[in-house]
C-alpha cells in the first residue's frame, strides 16, 4: 500500500465528556483504553497503520460554539486534522466562520439531528455562501442518527444546499445517509464530482452487498475511508475497502489519496 491510510471520520472529546459521549451507544461504562481521547485513537491508528485521521468535531448547541472550537484548536497534531463545528444560529455566524478559518480549521462539521436545525433551510443561505466563498471542505451526518429525527438529513436536503454553495467539497457521512429509497438514491448518484460519500458504520451496520453497489454507483474516487471512531473500529472500515471488488489504485483512492487531495494533507 504506497498511499498512507487517511481516516475522515473520527471523533475524541476532552476526558471528562469522553463517557457522556458513549452514552448513544450504551457504552459509558467502557474501559478507559476505549474511550474517544486522543491518546486512544491514536492507539487505534497505530494498530490499523492510519497516517492520519480527521477529528470532527460538533457545536450541539450555539452556547457552546467557543469551547467546543477551542478543543478542537488543541486536539491537532501532524497527524489529526481537526474539523472545526458551527452551529447555524450562533450568533455572527459569519464572523465564526472566519475564526475557523484563522485557525486554520480543515473543514467544517455539522450534525442536523443533535444540533436540531433543518440545514437546508433557505435562512442560512447567506452561512452557506460564505463557506463556498472561503472553500471550506464541509462534512455532514446524514441519514438517522441513533433514533429517528425531524432533523435528519438526506440527498433532497443536500441538494438545496448545494444551490448556495454549489463548489465546495462537500462529504455526506454514512454514505450519503443510506435511506433505502431510490428517489434519495438517485440524487445521491448524480450529485456533481465536488460531492462524496464515506464509510463511516458501515463495516458495522451495512450488508456488504449494499455497501458495494453504492460504492460502485458513486464510483471509486468520490468514496472516503471513515470509522466513526470510537462507535466504530478502523480495522474494521479499513478491512471492508480491501475486500471490496474494486482495483488496488481505486481502493487506495479510498484509503487515503482522495482525502489527501481533498484536504491538502502531505503526510
Amino acid at each position: 500500500m504506497s498511499t498512507p491510510i487517511i481516516d475522515v471520520h473520527t471523533h475524541i472529546y476532552p476526558a471528562t465528556l469522553a463517557r457522556r459521549a458513549m452514552q448513544v451507544a450504551n457504552r459509558e461504562h467502557d474501559d478507559y483504553s476505549k474511550l474517544p481521547v486522543r491518546e486512544n485513537l491514536l492507539a487505534r491508528m497505530r494498530e490499523a497503520d492510519v497516517a492520519a485521521s480527521v477529528v470532527l468535531h460538533v457545536v450541539s448547541k450555539p452556547a457552546t460554539q467557543t469551547d467546543v472550537n477551542r478543543f478542537a484548536y488543541e486536539s491537532v497534531r501532524p497527524n489529526l486534522i481537526a474539523f472545526g463545528g458551527l452551529h447555524p444560529d450562533c450568533g455572527h455566524v459569519i464572523e465564526e466562520i472566519e475564526k475557523l478559518k484563522d485557525r486554520r480549521m480543515a473543514g467544517i462539521k455539522f450534525h442536523p439531528p443533535f444540533q436540531r436545525v433543518f440545514l437546508d433551510d433557505d435562512k442560512y443561505a447567506d452561512m452557506w455562501r460564505h463557506i463556498d466563498h472561503l472553500g471550506f471542505p464541509v462534512l455532514i451526518h446524514c441519514g438517522k442518527a441513533r433514533t429517528p429525527s425531524p432533523y435528519d438529513l438526506f440527498p433532497s436536503g443536500v441538494e438545496k444546499i448545494l444551490r448556495y454553495a454549489p463548489d465546495i467539497p462537500l462529504i455526506l457521512a454514512h454514505m450519503g445517509g443510506r435511506s433505502g429509497d431510490p428517489a434519495e438514491e438517485k440524487i445521491l448518484f448524480g450529485f456533481p464530482e465536488n460531492v462524496f460519500i464515506d464509510t463511516a458504520m458501515s463495516a458495522e451496520l451495512q450488508e456488504e452487498a449494499d455497501f458495494i453497489r453504492i460504492a460502485e454507483a458513486m464510483g471509486p474516487g468520490r468514496i472516503m475511508l471513515g470509522s466513526d471512531f470510537p462507535y466504530g473500529t478502523q480495522k474494521a472500515a479499513i478491512a471492508l475497502i480491501r475486500r471490496s471488488p474494486f482495483s488496488e489504485s481505486e481502493k487506495e483512492m479510498i484509503l487515503g489519496g482522495t482525502a489527501a487531495k481533498i484536504l491538502g494533507i502531505r503526510i
